[in-house]
């Protein structure tokens, strides 16, 4: 774990919301995948990321994730 990534006390920090970690999360797997070299169809990867943000979301606004 870099010094970047160093985990932050409880309590200091706003909890991470669903939709942001998974945000997070897509985009390292995004460039992950790219590095690879194989096919990688990026506009389905980027639209199958969309459609779970936007779920994500919405729930989020009703208080379910």
């Amino acid at each position: 774990m870099s010094t970047e990534e160093a985990p932050r006390p409880v309590g200091m920090h706003r909890p991470q919301r669903a939709a942001e970690c998974f945000a997070e999360h897509s985009a390292a797997e995004k460039d992950r995948l790219k590095s690879f070299g194989d096919v990688f169809d990026e506009d389905l990867f980027d639209e199958a990321v969309d459609l779970v943000l936007r779920k994500l979301q919405r729930m989020e606004d009703e208080g379910r994730a």
